[in-house]
């Protein structure tokens, strides 16, 4: 591909959690000189390898990733930081002439880089303290409520479980007395490219028995294993990035308040649920050309090199 065809293009590579990103991704990178920059928000963390599937220690060295454990799982990240922070890579990658490829399945994430977001306050941490210590004794239940009548369109986009957004969606409100969502349409883009917008997409049958089948694999490869190890490190089990679905369920069953058999069904069950929100999420964004992922991931990757470089040329 000559070089001229990829300045200031970055191909995005979306969809639900289980439907094929990551090879995908991989594909593409090494066919079009790229480079991928990770947008899952649970990949970010050290150390939690096995419940968050990160790419094979094959995989990245076959390709450069970006964003793959970069943070302990107590580091305090926030999807704002992570915009700016990768929309500095995107223009280090583009100065090299080599092609951004964002890859993942986090929405906020992906939100951030294409758009910014509103970053002119950053955190109160008397505020935020005081909401996380509602959350510790209250539940995450009551001030999701609070955030659906302070900021109703952000709570349509998140989880009632959502603890970390749900604070941070009050915590700006408290301060400014303007929903987060009304900060984020202020915000002027600044992202300096024309993104590629690819999504993957499989039949929602096929798609919730591969995540019921991943499911499988991570207990196979030592999920249970990778909770002891870093609750052995005295991590936090209220920390955001182990309340999160694998992690959290497992977490319960080390404590003895689930069976295993359960302990794997509620996994199942509520990474199901998370790529159904995912999905509603993808649905709203604009401009994404959808391919339908088959069971070769060579003519899958064909037809998504072929949308890109009809877009890119």
């Amino acid at each position: 591909m000559k070089n001229n065809i990829v300045k200031n293009k970055v191909v995005f590579i979306v969809g639900p959690t289980g439907v094929g990103k990551t090879a995908v991704s991989i594909e593409v990178a090494c066919t079009l000189n790229g480079e991928i920059i990770s947008a899952d928000s649970r990949q970010f963390y050290r150390e939690m390898d096995i419940g968050t599937d990160k790419p094979s220690p094959e995989s990245l060295k076959q390709v450069k990733h970006h964003y793959i454990s970069i943070l302990n799982p107590d580091d305090y990240y926030t999807a704002g930081q992570f915009g700016k922070d990768a929309r500095k890579t995107i223009g280090e990658i583009l100065s090299c002439n080599r092609l951004p490829i964002v890859a993942g399945g986090s929405g906020l994430y992906l939100k951030a880089i294409l758009e910014g977001f509103f970053d002119e306050y950053e955190k109160d941490i008397k505020t935020k303290k005081i909401l996380q210590q509602r959350a510790d004794k209250e539940g995450t239940s009551e001030l999701y409520n609070e955030l659906k009548r302070a900021d109703p369109e952000l709570a349509s986009k998140i989880s009632a479980n959502d603890a970390q957004r749900i604070i941070r969606g009050l915590e700006v409100y408290i301060v400014t007395g303007k929903p987060l969502t009304q900060h984020w349409k202020q915000a002027k883009s600044i992202r300096g490219f024309s993104p590629v917008m690819i999504g993957l997409q499989r039949e929602r049958r096929e798609l919730y028995e591969l995540i019921n089948s991943r499911v499988d694999t991570m207990i196979e490869k030592g999920l249970i294993e990778e909770v002891k190890a870093l609750r052995e490190k005295r991590f936090s089990t209220k920390l955001n990035a182990l309340k999160t679905f694998g992690y959290r369920e497992v977490i319960r069953y080390l404590t003895k308040e689930l069976t295993f058999d359960d302990m794997v069904e509620e996994i199942k069950k509520s990474t199901r649920n998370y790529a159904k929100r995912q999905l509603t999420w993808f649905r709203k964004m604009e401009n994404i050309t959808w391919v339908n992922v088959g069971n070769n991931r060579e003519d899958t990757a064909g037809n998504v090199l072929s949308i890109i470089e009809n877009q890119i040329s």
